[in-house]
Order: structure tokens, then sequence, then C-alpha cells
């Protein structure tokens, strides 16, 4: 936990210097703009699959057969698309920051407080966007399957957090590490940081929910995943020699 908290640390004074205040405003205000605009346009046919969809499942069905009751599954679907707008946009902002903002972010952290650390690079450009593509690919089929589990208590805010702080830890450990870490060395961060790495995308994706947060966790976010990845790989060296 004592990792977790040194990363949010400078993480905050690295996010209120002039140079990424700049930066941190503009991806999640463009991911609200564009998930509002695509919740607008396909609001309704969404509203009508996600109620054939749930009124194939079979606790619908106990309900429907055992108390005839109607029109509570059109109530359902509505909440549970809404409660999928945070999600959402907070994901949306996370891919436009790592494509736009990480590799700013990363050069000027880097040169701050990391000017001696080696570039070993072990990984690519190549590598990076096949990473990315496949960690969102696995995203979406796993979101997909685990859409009943949003009927359960919490189910609508655990799950998402749960696939999102994957992703993140997926993505971002590749780009931050792919220039600076060789490939045996990212392998060994990954192993042995893994669960901190999850735990923090929990932490960071609760945040999110607080309201107007959702505008800087995203840039936040990515310069936690910069420090803390940054910070264990000048660990294992140190540990090296």
């Amino acid at each position: 936990m004592h990792k977790i908290i040194k990363t949010f640390r400078q993480s905050f004074e690295s996010l209120f210097s002039s140079r990424l205040l700049l930066l941190t405003f503009l991806p999640p205000v463009l991911a609200v703009i564009a998930v509002f605009a695509v919740f607008f346009f396909f609001w309704g046919s969404w509203t009508v699959g996600l109620e054939g969809f749930l009124q194939g499942l079979w606790p619908f069905q106990w309900i429907h057969d055992f108390t005839g009751a109607e029109g509570y599954i059109d109530a359902i679907a509505a909440i549970l698309l809404v409660l999928l707008f945070v999600p959402a946009c907070f994901l949306l902002a996370l891919i436009l920051v790592s494509i736009f903002v990480l590799p700013i972010a990363l050069k000027w952290i880097a040169e701050k407080d990391f000017p001696h650390l080696e570039k070993k690079r072990g990984g690519t450009f190549i590598g990076s966007l096949w990473n990315t593509l496949y960690a969102t690919a696995l995203f979406i089929f796993w979101f997909t399957v685990t859409l009943p589990l949003w009927l359960l208590p919490m189910g609508p805010v655990l799950v998402p957090l749960s696939l999102t702080s994957w992703l993140n830890k997926r993505v971002f450990l590749y780009d931050v590490l792919q220039d600076y870490a060789s490939e045996e060395e990212r392998q060994i961060i990954e192993e042995n940081e893994g669960k901190a790495l999850f735990g923090m995308g929990l932490i960071l994706g609760f945040c999110a929910y607080i309201p107007f947060a959702l505008f800087f966790i995203p840039v936040f976010a990515a310069i936690c995943y910069t420090y803390y990845a940054l910070n264990a790989l000048t660990v294992l060296r140190s540990k090296k020699t």
C-alpha cells in the first residue's frame, strides 16, 4: 500500500504542474461529449436490445410467470444504460489519454524524476498496438459475458471497475515501459506488481464516480501508472546491482 500512496503523492505533484495541467481536461471533455452523443442517437435501439436480453434470462422469466408483472424490464434496462454512462466515459477518456497524453507525460516525468534511467527498449510501437488491440478485444468479450452480473448488488459498479482496472494495467504498463525496460524486466514487474497495479486501478476507478472527478482522473491515472512503473523499474535494477 505504501507504494500506491507514494505514487499518488508524486502524481498529485506532477498533475498540478503547469505543463501537465493544460492536458488534464481535454480528453475527459471530449469523451463525455462523444459518449453522450452515442447514447443520444442509439438510446432507443440499445434499450430495446437490452430489454430482449433481460427477458431471455431465467430470473425475469420466472418473475413474469409468477407475478405477471409488465414494464419493469423497461425501467431496469434504462437504469443499466444510465449506470453504463460513467464507465464508458472513463474508458474512452483513458484510451484518449493513453494515445495522446501519456507519451508527453512520460517524457516530462522521466526527464524530471528519472533522468538517469537507462532505456533498454524491450517493447515496440507494433507491440504496443497489438497489446492494446488484444486487451481491448478481451475487455469487450468479458464485458459482454459478465453482463448478467450487473443484476447483482453493486454489480453495475464492481464489474466495469474490475474490467477497466485490468485493461488499464495491461495497456499502461506496456506503454510506460516499452522504451525503458527490457522484455524480461517488464514481465518481472507485471508479475510482481500486478495485484498492486490492479488495486490502484480500482481506487482510481472508484474516484471517477466522485462528482466532477471524471474530468481529471483519466490523466491522473496515466501519471500514476507512469510513476508506479518507473519506480518499480528503478527498484528492480537497484536490486540487481
